[in-house]
């Protein structure tokens, strides 16, 4: 496996896993009106958008590897 190729994959699976936990949170906080879980969104809806960015420039750099 390339590093190209570990990187989309893992990448991938980390935005994944971002939202669905800042989903999980954002329903917390409408179902419960907990605090913590509207937090919780918000971040991890960063840390999806910051992870798609940061695939986005690996992905340029990484482009010519074999």
């Amino acid at each position: 496996m390339s590093l190209r190729l570990f990187h989309i994959i893992f990448v991938s699976v980390c935005v994944a896993l971002s939202a669905f936990v800042a989903a999980w949170g954002l329903r917390q906080w409408t179902s419960y009106h907990d605090t913590k879980g509207l937090v919780l969104g918000i971040i991890f809806l960063v840390v999806g958008f910051g992870l798609i960015e940061y695939g986005r420039r690996v992905y340029r750099k990484l482009k010519d590897l074999p």
